[in-house]
């Protein structure tokens, strides 16, 4: 094995290596945690809070939603345009769930900007914050995207927060609560995924020319969640994690 020159600043107690052959995706990860945490806060927004049990059962119904009310595939992409929000940490989990490769956006995109990434990544489904949704009118008719679902700040939130209008040129845009409610009657069929299956396109604006899809597998998550939890000592269940990078971005 070739020298790796890094690990000699490695702190006692930091492995060289990881052993994720116990974890076959994110998927596994998430429902391991769940049923070791399903009474334990997940995330926290505006004050309002959300459970490892009910972020299970959001996720769960949009992941259900984006395959029957919108025929998602294992493999299909599906874009998140928006801020963190407590709507993004449940449209990912589903979007995963489903079997779906995440393509994150910039909600601060230009309509350049975007048109690129949605026909690079070949997305015709995007979940995009209300305030962001200028720029895709601007540009939607230039790319693939057929299905549009909207959420607001205060959605799951429920304490009055005002959002900006969706735009008035975007047509039959789908409430990300709508979605949630048709998606909590319908079937969800868990799909097989493993460490090789895609799990996100990361655009990256390190490259010359446009931004370029990284393309991040369920292998590299979990190698990335399991040497986070290392590197910090976590003690599983306890603690609070504050995020100062924006969840669309590759820190986040």
């Amino acid at each position: 094995m070739a020298e790796r020159i890094w690990q000699q600043n490695y702190v006692e107690g930091i492995p060289d290596e990881i052993d994720i052959s116990g974890c076959r995706s994110i998927v596994q990860m998430f429902n391991d945690t769940v049923r070791k945490y399903a009474d334990h806060v997940a995330f926290s927004n505006f004050g309002a809070e959300l459970t490892y049990g009910d972020v299970d059962r959001l996720s769960r119904d949009f992941a259900a939603y984006l395959q029957n009310g919108l025929g998602l595939k294992k493999g299909g992409r599906v874009a998140m345009m928006a801020p963190n929000t407590l709507a993004f940490a449940v449209g990912m989990f589903g979007v995963i769930r489903a079997g779906g490769v995440q393509v994150n956006v910039n909600p601060l995109y230009s309509a350049h900007e975007l048109e690129h990434q949605l026909n690079d990544s070949d997305v015709d489904t995007i979940i995009i914050f209300s305030g962001s949704t200028a720029a895709l009118a601007a540009i939607i008719d230039k790319t693939p995207i057929r299905n549009v679902i909207v959420f607001g700040l205060d959605d799951m939130v429920n304490r009055g927060l005002p959002s900006p209008p969706v735009d008035a040129r975007l047509q039959n845009t789908i409430a990300f609560t709508d979605a949630l409610a048709t998606g909590s009657s319908q079937e969800f069929n868990e799909p097989d995924l493993d460490h090789d299956d895609l799990l996100f396109l990361q655009y990256t604006g390190g490259t010359t020319g446009d931004p370029k899809g990284a393309m991040l597998s369920h292998r590299n998550g979990s190698h990335n969640i399991l040497s986070i939890t290392r590197w910090l000592a976590w003690d599983m269940g306890k603690g609070v994690l504050l995020s100062g990078f924006p969840f669309f971005h590759i820190a986040g």
